[in-house]
């Protein structure tokens, strides 16, 4: 298993509301380092309502902050992208730079998105 993973914001939703795919991914990843990049924490604080467990969460969390070297990478991915006919949505773009950079793998249940993406680890389960 990955020793660095950092999670997208739907996987963190179901850990936080402690789903059977939040429960199976934490038992997956067992000793594994969790992050959560600037990006995810900011998708998960829109929540309207019962925003309590969602700050305990993210108190556990390393947060990755989206730095200048993220940026860079965050463009660099997305000119690839480009020259291919791609895109991505710009947050998950974001998400995916900063894992990167970070060398961090990425768990997320949104794969179709982020398999695009050049050089990104995707936390299988």
């Amino acid at each position: 298993m990955e020793k660095k993973v950092c999670l997208d914001s739907d996987i963190s939703i179901e850990i936080i509301k402690k789903t059977e795919k939040g429960i199976t991914f934490i038992n997956l990843v067992g000793e594994s380092e969790a992050y959560i990049s600037t990006i995810s924490q900011f998708e998960l604080l829109l929540r309207k309502h019962n925003i309590e467990p969602v700050e305990r969460f993210i108190r556990d969390l390393n947060i990755l902050p989206f730095t200048d070297t993220c940026a860079r990478k965050a463009a660099e991915l997305l000119k690839e992208l480009q020259s291919k006919g791609e895109s991505v949505d710009i947050r998950d773009l974001f998400i995916a730079a900063t894992a990167i950079t970070n060398n961090c793998a990425l768990a997320t249940l949104n794969t179709k998105h982020f398999k695009k993406v050049p050089g990104i680890r995707l936390v299988q389960f």
